[in-house]
């Protein structure tokens, strides 16, 4: 049986029987990155299983940084984008990352493009909350951009800037 079998569909149920495959059988972690390459759906609905997969067993996603930092930069699936933004958000020190300055001109960038989905944005932004709170140099340009981003039309990017911007005074 592969790995893709796991998952069928987007669902949460899905999604938790294969991560609780990988916890079963930490081989399988391997199988789910390599399917986070594959086209739509299936490179979403894998990088929504290592993002899970993360969240209970971060440890093990480690040596994986590397390569979840460079498919973020190149792809064009919306869910892999949401998922792997997530998981570098759980990261101790995004900085550690490789290319942690090309993800934060690329935050920076879908931020202030209209084309990316709501999500994808509101985690930029808290990308680069957590950016400016470990590079406190980068809290003025952060805060800049967050300033200078028209999101009124967005109330859910609103807050979230707002709050974001609350967050960077305080520290």
């Amino acid at each position: 049986m592969s790995f893709e079998t796991f998952i069928i569909d987007s669902s949460r149920i899905s999604i938790d029987i294969a991560v609780n495959a990988i916890e079963s059988n930490p081989i399988l972690l391997q199988h789910a990155i390599d399917l986070c390459k594959h086209k739509y759906p299936v490179s979403m609905r894998a990088a929504r299983v290592v993002q899970f997969y993360a969240e209970r067993h971060y440890n093990e996603i480690i040596p994986y940084l590397s390569f979840i930092s460079n498919e973020l930069l190149n792809t064009k699936v919306d869910g892999v984008k949401r998922s792997f933004l997530k998981i570098l958000f759980i990261t101790p020190s995004i900085l550690a990352i490789e290319n942690s300055a090309l993800l934060l001109d690329k935050c920076i960038d879908w931020l202030q493009s209209d084309k990316e989905p709501i999500a994808v944005r509101a985690y930029c932004i808290d990308l680069l909350i957590k950016f400016a709170n470990e590079e406190p140099e980068l809290k003025n340009e952060i805060r800049l951009t967050l300033e200078n981003i028209p999101l009124e039309e967005y109330p859910s990017l609103k807050f979230r800037r707002k709050n974001g911007l609350k967050m960077l005074k305080m520290t």
